[in-house]
């Protein structure tokens, strides 16, 4: 399907479209275990966007696809860390909500090859495995190369495609545990917080998503569906 196909912009009575839940991959954030555990992002989404009262509705797109779809506005939100933008790069025609969840990223080997990446700089210059869509502000310092998935990645270091690779603590212990792969964390890539990266020509709705946050964290709701998910935790 052409992303052209969705570029009728949502008006302010529409429901307002977003990607989640359809890579089948990104453990526990979308896509977990069983119909109980959805998902981290996905469980709490509606509980922001039906406390704010805005309506939405869900796109089918891969990971690639639904990036470009977000920036030539054919999505209208999307889940997203200002940590993993460059300090010098625009904001762009969006805003963030206020933070929702924390989230930390990792360079993980396996063990054999701890020793060679204890810092950063230490993976420069060097080939890095990383998810193909997502957004590394300092991509241009490493060689890249992409995968489809979460899992397809943590396949690719067992089997020694690569050394390095960039994942999430999360999802990097749970397809770490599915494909029998014995791993080191090296040092942090980014950590920060979750938000909403929302189209500016929706800004207006930004008031109602912070409060729902702000409620949804004041009522214990965003820690409940943490603690769901702590087996998942390192």
């Amino acid at each position: 399907m052409n992303v052209s196909l969705f570029c009728n912009i949502a008006s302010a009575g529409e429901a307002l479209r977003y990607n989640l839940g359809t890579s089948g991959s990104s453990v526990p954030y979308e896509n977990a275990v069983d119909e109980d555990r959805a998902g981290i992002l996905v469980e709490i989404l509606p509980l922001i966007m039906n406390r704010a009262g805005i309506k939405t509705e869900k796109v089918m797109l891969s990971t690639k696809r639904a990036m470009l779809a977000f920036k030539t506005g054919a999505l209208d939100f999307v889940f997203f860390s200002p940590s993993w933008l460059s300090p010098n790069e625009s904001a762009g025609d969006f805003t963030f909500s206020d933070p929702i969840i924390g989230i930390t990223e990792y360079f993980i080997t396996l063990p054999e090859n701890h020793s060679r990446y204890q810092t950063v700089s230490a993976t420069y210059g060097d080939t890095v495995g990383m998810i193909s869509g997502y957004v590394y502000f300092d991509s241009d310092k490493f060689d890249r190369m992409d995968f489809q998935s979460e899992s397809n990645l943590m396949l690719a270091l067992n089997m020694k495609r690569i050394d390095v690779i960039i994942m999430e603590e999360a999802a990097a212990r749970y397809w770490s545990s599915i494909h029998c792969v014995d791993i080191a964390l090296g040092p942090i890539h980014t950590e920060g917080k979750m938000a909403l990266r929302v189209h500016n020509r929706h800004k207006d709705k930004l008031p109602a998503i912070n409060r729902a946050i702000a409620e949804l964290k004041q009522t214990g709701q965003i820690d409940r569906i943490l603690n769901k998910y702590s087996d998942f935790s390192l």
